[in-house]
């Protein structure tokens, strides 16, 4: 009998403490659920990204038209924002050293960042053509950069990179559940997020791919797409990241206006 009442105890304080996720902080949600799918989907670190992403090629086939409005992005380096200035919840791997890694988002968990969007028309029409792509930016590494060990913590998308600048005088890699990988530009490369990681920029010069956040479909049981879809909602819904993605804009520049009955300049 008192083993029966710490058992409902138990569950009643499981429950308390999902519907209170639910309603403050849905994120937390995510850790359960992405332990829940480890039951049931294994996948290596690094998976083969023509089967489970092919709009990865069209990328690649546009990497050239990509890379140059990513150049003129990084005209306004300065402008755009390191990573845990628009989310604070990365400030452990972001701002851990004074090396800047910096975000130009272009999309996120479903959500158009516009502004941003207007300034790389090419690369957003083609992101617009694949619905499966959740988040997407420019991910921008200065030389010198290391983002410590840390894990995803939603096992419902795949982390997808595009390699667009990529030093050649140093090593510059990230390693996924203890296997390495070293940028190509030009490549593309898929991964669980969810395993370990970390990155190291050991050039001087900066790094910067393609970061797209890709929906699992085809790897997910039929019956758990549907509970994926619905966590995914949640999260896309959440004031936490409305915030994130109003400060994700990036500003523009902003000719003053002359005063009437101003004189005009030769």
């Amino acid at each position: 009998m008192i083993v029966l009442k710490i058992l409902l105890i138990a569950i009643a304080a499981i429950a308390a403490l999902l519907v209170i996720a639910y309603f403050v902080q849905p994120a937390l949600l995510t850790f359960p659920y992405t332990w829940f799918v480890s039951l049931f989907v294994k996948n290596p670190p690094f998976v083969d990204v023509y089967e489970y992403f092919l709009n990865a090629r069209k990328l690649e086939a546009h990497f050239e038209d990509i890379r140059a409005e990513l150049e003129e992005v990084l005209k306004e380096e300065d402008k755009v924002p390191k990573f845990h200035e628009v989310d604070g919840i990365q400030r452990f791997i972001s701002a851990r050293d004074e090396v800047p890694w910096r975000t130009f988002i272009i999309k996120a968990y479903g959500k158009w960042i516009e502004s941003n969007a207007e300034r790389v028309p090419k690369t957003a029409a083609l992101l617009r053509e694949m619905p499966e792509v959740t988040t997407a930016m420019f991910s921008i590494l200065e030389g010198g950069k290391h983002i410590p060990p840390h894990m995803g913590f939603y096992r419902g998308v795949w982390r997808y990179h595009l390699a667009l600048i990529v030093p050649d005088d140093a090593p510059c890699y990230i390693i996924v559940g203890g296997q390495k990988y070293q940028w190509k530009e030009g490549e593309s490369v898929l991964f669980d997020d969810t395993y370990m990681h970390e990155v190291w920029n050991k050039s001087q010069k900066k790094r910067v791919v393609l970061f797209c956040d890709v929906f699992r479909e085809k790897s997910l049981p039929k019956w758990l797409r549907p509970l994926n879809r619905w966590l995914y909602n949640l999260l896309a819904n959440s004031k936490r990241l409305q915030r994130a993605a109003k400060r994700a804009e990036v500003p523009k520049n902003v000719e003053p206006r002359k005063p009437e009955g101003s004189p005009v300049e030769a």
